[in-house]
């Protein structure tokens, strides 16, 4: 027959307009899955001083003994585990075959649709046996396969184990199977997953063999990058402890054809994520009898979507509290402002950077200090150059602290009427919020006055939660400090807003409550052509979690390790059309501002890399923060993602000059006066894309880069003025001033052709005049060698 490749319900369809006599079903990986990797993992769960690699070895040594002896190629368990002699006795040999055969039970589960197709075989009254090149026997494998179904006894008839012949599929194993069945080898429909083993060879002999193909090409690409981020997450990933994959079957039945990047990102990332979350919020549920769930809005919309759908019948509500009304509520005391205040203000001045007015705008707001006196403040924070001091000083006024503090009252009874309307509190209730985390800003804030005010106990419920003191008592996380290190769950945070936006309502982000409790807010930004992608995701991860749930995908850590695995390389290492979605979306703050940031910017990215090169992998700052820059960086390169990945998991770092060994010598002539000059060779460095990063000291208000002696042909990407104090620091980019050519800098001694400068003489040169120095300044060049003059460098006197 031709080659072809089909998925399970095109070979379903297939089997039932054949006239077979036998179905035959090779097993792993057909028939028998598991919640691993690849089946090397199941390996690193045999212990007993035993490592996989020890393990593997010893098959191969059998193997090649049988072969040699025998003619044979195919050996039994109790075969490689002689080879093992040294290590352990004939009993403990027996002992570990057990435990082996153990974990193959507990890691596995029979795939569906190859189950219903053994049914309907047997519906038809059509014989079925199971052929499968493996180290077990038959009673072994039909032990493990029963062990997931009491109906395998009666619903095949006879397994087939290479171990008992000696010989695989892939040699002799199929005449002696036409042999034994005594039928016709047209007569027998083959179904595997190995396409030489399972169609190329058994069609060869005639049988009616289909190649089942588990994957789409994108799939094969996601566990790949999937199983990168595990061994980066987990330095145990196939050392001690297997990778777990848990949702594999889920792509294999509904990823099929052309595969959107939406539905990909909702069954490979949201509806695992959501489906793993979902069944920690029922466990946490479930410990305290009566406990009232609300799940916080915007982003606690998709723990909610996952939660009903697993269990409709819990009730639940729908609480819509921001970061905003969670700290206008919060005010109680002068401490708590003082608190509030200095906790914002001290992160600003430590990090030598002064208050915005945007960031006055959004302080005042939140302490909802009157316009006349907010604009009081303004004007003279403006004559002290936004001091914090200041600022300080003046928020904590008594007659500001005293309006802040009834304002406050007013807005937490507001918030209050809220709760009741949504969840009917009571005396004596327990209130869980849910929400993705991190350190549960709402609940930090206002749980110790709901408790006193409402005679209540609140506790937290978080996808991810962060350590703060005291955690442990009033909160839960999936993913917490006992079970994930600190950098761990930095890694995880530090860039993700996009896992945020797929999982936000976008109705509108809660400003105000009226006196009856009902929210008011502002209407998300999100473009109404965008809306409906972010939509679909969200439905598809329903539907995810769905069959998720018919499948019984287990409860368990790992269900948990593999929800951090699938973050990540979400966020770290994304394919091509889930980047480009990125570039689409847009999120704000939610902190009552009107900031808007994009979500990724591959140009601007790409940009900043050949600026900075892969030095600069790190957080920007204010609204200009690169929220996503594993995503954008994923386009320039996969050692560019998995650098940002590594940094962030392994707090790795190094200089600029340390980044690269490829180095370009420039002459450079300071003048120092009409008579005397000071000549330097300074260094350019490879940053990205072929560009050179040159920084060159503002000695002089003269300064000659003598390029002509080095270079022909370069390209200008960007040539900066830099404040000496934010050179190689997180805020150059933003305090960069471009230079004008022919007023801050002039090229001699070539053609310039837009930003090209060709045919540059020996003595051509930039020559560099300020008019103007404010500061202490560097000047940052960005070229890319076009032509050499010389491989090497020569580093004579100007």
């Amino acid at each position: 027959m031709n080659n072809t490749s089909l998925s399970f319900a095109e070979i379903e369809q297939r089997f039932l307009h054949s006239d077979v006599k036998v179905l035959s079903l090779d097993c792993f990986d057909t028939l028998y899955w598991r919640y691993v990797s690849r089946p090397f993992d199941i390996f690193t769960r045999i212990q007993h001083g035993l490592c996989p690699s020890a393990r593997s070895k010893a098959e191969s040594r059998a193997r090649g003994k049988k072969y040699f002896t025998t003619g044979k190629d195919e050996v039994s368990i109790a075969e490689i585990y002689a080879e093992l002699s040294s290590q352990f006795d004939s009993e403990e040999q027996k002992k570990i075959i057990e435990y082996e055969l153990t974990q193959e039970i507990e890691n596995g589960f029979l795939f569906p649709p190859a189950l219903g197709l053994l049914r309907k075989a047997k519906e038809r009254g059509v014989r079925t046996i199971i052929v499968s090149d493996i180290y077990y026997n038959s009673e072994q494998l039909s032990r493990l396969l029963s062990a997931h179904s009491d109906e395998i006894p009666t619903l095949i008839d006879k397994i087939y184990c290479s171990a008992e012949f000696g010989h695989g599929k892939t040699t002799k194993l199929w005449p002696e199977i036409v042999r034994q069945e005594q039928i016709a080898p047209q007569d027998i429909f083959h179904v595997g997953d190995n396409f030489i083993a399972d169609y190329q060879k058994p069609a060869k002999l005639g049988v009616n063999a289909v190649h089942f193909k588990q994957y789409e090409k994108p799939i094969v690409n996601v566990l790949e990058q999937r199983a990168i981020a595990a061994n980066i997450l987990f330095p145990s990933s196939r050392a001690t402890a297997p990778i777990p994959s848990l949702f594999h079957a889920c792509y294999s039945v509904a990823l099929r054809g052309d595969i959107s990047s939406e539905k990909l990102t909702a069954w490979t990332m949201l509806g695992p994520v959501m489906y793993a979350f979902a069944r920690f919020i029922k466990q946490q549920r479930d410990k305290i009898p009566g406990v009232k769930l609300g799940f916080l809005m915007r982003d606690g919309y998709m723990p909610r979507e996952a939660y009903q759908t697993l269990y409709p019948q819990d009730s639940c509500g729908t609480l819509r509290i921001s970061r905003f009304t969670a700290i206008c509520s919060s005010f109680h005391n002068r401490e708590s402002i003082a608190s509030y205040l200095s906790d914002l203000l001290h992160e600003i001045v430590s990090s030598n950077e002064r208050i915005t007015q945007d960031g006055f705008s959004m302080i005042a707001k939140h302490l909802m200090v009157k316009t006349e006196q907010s604009k009081k403040i303004q004007v003279r924070l403006e004559e002290l150059n936004y001091s914090a001091e200041y600022l300080y000083e003046s928020l904590l006024a008594d007659e500001i602290v005293q309006e802040t503090l009834a304002r406050s009252a007013d807005f937490r009874s507001r918030l209050i009427a809220h709760l009741r309307n949504e969840l009917n509190i009571e005396p004596g209730d327990t209130l869980m919020l849910v929400d993705l985390g991190y350190s549960g800003t709402a609940q930090n804030l206002l749980a110790p006055l709901l408790e006193k005010e409402l005679d209540i106990k609140v506790r937290g419920c978080y996808m991810i939660s962060v350590w703060i003191p005291g955690w442990h008592k009033n909160r839960a996380g999936m993913i917490n400090p006992d079970n994930a290190d600190f950098r761990l769950i930095s890694t995880l945070i530090r860039f993700i807003a996009s896992v945020e936006m797929l999982c936000s309502s976008h109705d509108f982000s809660v400003t105000e409550y009226s006196e009856e409790g009902q929210p008011t807010g502002k209407n998300d930004k999100m473009s109404p052509l965008v809306l409906p992608k972010i939509r679909q995701i969200q439905q598809q991860a329903l539907d995810c979690i769905r069959m998720a749930a018919e499948l019984n995908i287990p409860t368990s850590q790992s269900l948990w390790e593999a929800a951090i695995i699938d973050l990540a390389r979400y966020i770290y290492l994304p394919l091509a059309g889930e980047t480009k979605q990125l570039e689409e979306l847009t999120f704000d703050i939610n902190m009552g501002t009107d900031v808007v940031t994009k979500m990724a910017d591959i140009q601007d990215a790409i940009d900043y890399m050949r600026r900075y090169g892969i030095s600069r992998l790190t957080l920007g700052e204010d609204t200009k923060i690169r929220t996503n820059y594993p995503s954008e960086l994923r386009s320039c390169g996969i050692e560019y993602s998995l650098s940002t990945f590594v940094i962030s998991r392994y707090a790795i770092s190094w200089s600029m000059a340390n980044s690269t060994q490829r180095k370009q010598a420039l002459q450079t002539m300071f003048v120092l006066d009409q008579q005397r000059t000071e000549c330097r060779t300074i260094n350019a460095t490879s940053t990205f894309d072929g560009y050179f990063s040159l920084y060159i000291p503002q000695i002089t208000p003269e300064i000659v880069v003598l390029m002509g002696k080095t270079l022909r042909d370069f390209e200008i990407f960007s040539i900066n003025l830099v404040p000496q104090h934010s050179v190689y620091k997180e805020s150059e980019n933003r305090f960069s001033h471009p230079l004008k050519l022919n007023q801050d800098y002039f090229i001699d001694g070539a053609t310039l052709t837009n930003n090209l400068v060709l045919n540059m003489s020996d003595e051509g040169f930039i020559y560099f005049r300020l008019q103007q120095i404010p500061m202490k300044s560097i000047i940052h060049i960005v070229y890319r060698p076009l032509n050499m003059k010389s491989t090497l460098t020569s580093i004579e006197n100007c």
